[in-house]
């Protein structure tokens, strides 16, 4: 007995080692607007919170469009760090990428989000920089995505606020979930002041995998009510921890990660395929999928696949429920590829 409490105590011990220590600042910038090939810069700002020394060993950018640099050399307990990702701006429109950070400390990276919107001239008016009105209140944004996040991780995002009233203006959010908690800064907007509304995720209190949607509303006066004018959404993706193994596994296949279904004109519904196969030498478990929008529906005959078995995913648009949702057309699957956990499919149609 004393000695499976000893091994009990031992695991729990390693694990602990194993887990992240490295802590940033904020895991999501929005580098704001810039000019078509002036390159912009996001900087992330970390400290090392373990007692051992802290390394970044390597930060992958994803795209020869994004540079990173870091702080190098080991960190000790305290030590502040930064890891800057420059973009190079060579497209045109809304950039939103991520960047995986990875450190001596745990073979699982932390994952960085970095936002920025390229333009060809420079951006004056309100409507530019807040596309979104609520009353006298301006928004950068109404449909609030979340990073991916596991069990225990957090995120944070920011909405750009704007009071374009004659009052001043107190920020607030109505029906926030256990697992959201809001930060106003400033507190109190003078008439024509900008602020920030910084949302933080805990995924410790994320109870379902996969995709978790809500609805928050923001607050236009004291004794506001909720209603379809002032709902801004939120969604968000909790990962199952997905055990590494040297034996066999599974390996997702998706014939393609955009769907293109036509023209609805006046159809009441527009109908699609996508194939699903397990190309790897263990059997695939599809666990979850998940349509971010309410006009999206989804059949699919079998969730476990044998290796080198097939399987046709069948996704329908219906006209009736188009713009019940804030949320772009899309189809979540989680499984349990070590490797690639989940897939999103971009839904189009005109």
């Amino acid at each position: 007995m004393k000695r499976n409490i000893l091994s009990i105590l031992m695991l729990a011990l390693t694990l602990q080692g194993y887990a992240q220590k490295i802590s940033f600042e904020s895991t999501t910038i929005n580098a704001g607007n810039t000019l078509w090939q002036r390159p912009i810069s996001a900087t992330f700002k970390f400290s090392n919170k373990d007692k051992n020394p802290l390394i970044i060993t390597d930060v992958d950018a994803g795209c020869g469009c994004m540079v990173p640099k870091w702080t190098t050399g080991q960190l000790q307990k305290g030590d502040k760090g930064e890891i800057t990702i420059s973009y190079d701006a060579k497209m045109l429109g809304h950039m939103d990428r991520y960047i995986d950070v990875y450190t001596n400390q745990s073979s699982k990276p932390v994952r960085l989000r970095m936002k920025a919107y390229v333009t060809r001239s420079e951006v004056h008016t309100i409507e530019e920089l807040f596309p979104y009105r609520i009353d006298n209140v301006c928004l950068n944004a109404n449909n609030i995505e979340f990073p991916d996040v596991h069990a225990g991780d957090s995120a944070k995002v920011t909405i750009e606020i704007l009071n374009d009233g004659q009052e001043v203006y107190t920020p607030g959010l109505m029906h926030l979930p256990s697992y959201l908690t809001a930060k106003f800064m400033p507190e109190m907007l003078a008439r024509g002041q900008q602020g920030k509304i910084e949302l933080t995720l805990h995924g410790d209190k994320l109870m379902n995998y996969g995709l978790n949607q809500t609805s928050i509303y923001l607050s236009r006066y004291a004794g506001d009510i909720v209603g379809a004018t002032n709902e801004l959404m939120v969604s968000s993706i909790l990962l199952p921890e997905v055990k590494q193994s040297t034996g066999a596994q599974p390996s997702f296949y998706i014939s393609s990660s955009t769907l293109n279904l036509g023209k609805l004109g006046n159809k009441k519904k527009l109908t699609g395929n996508i194939r699903l196969k397990n190309n790897g030498s263990a059997p695939l478990t599809i666990d979850n999928i998940q349509a971010f929008n309410q006009a999206i529906t989804v059949a699919l005959p079998k969730r476990e696949l044998q290796p080198g078995e097939a399987t046709t995913l069948k996704v329908e648009v219906w006209a009736k429920y188009l713009g019940l949702s804030k949320a772009e057309p899309r189809v979540l699957i989680i499984t349990n590829d070590p490797k690639s956990p989940k897939e999103v499919i971009t839904i189009k149609f005109e």
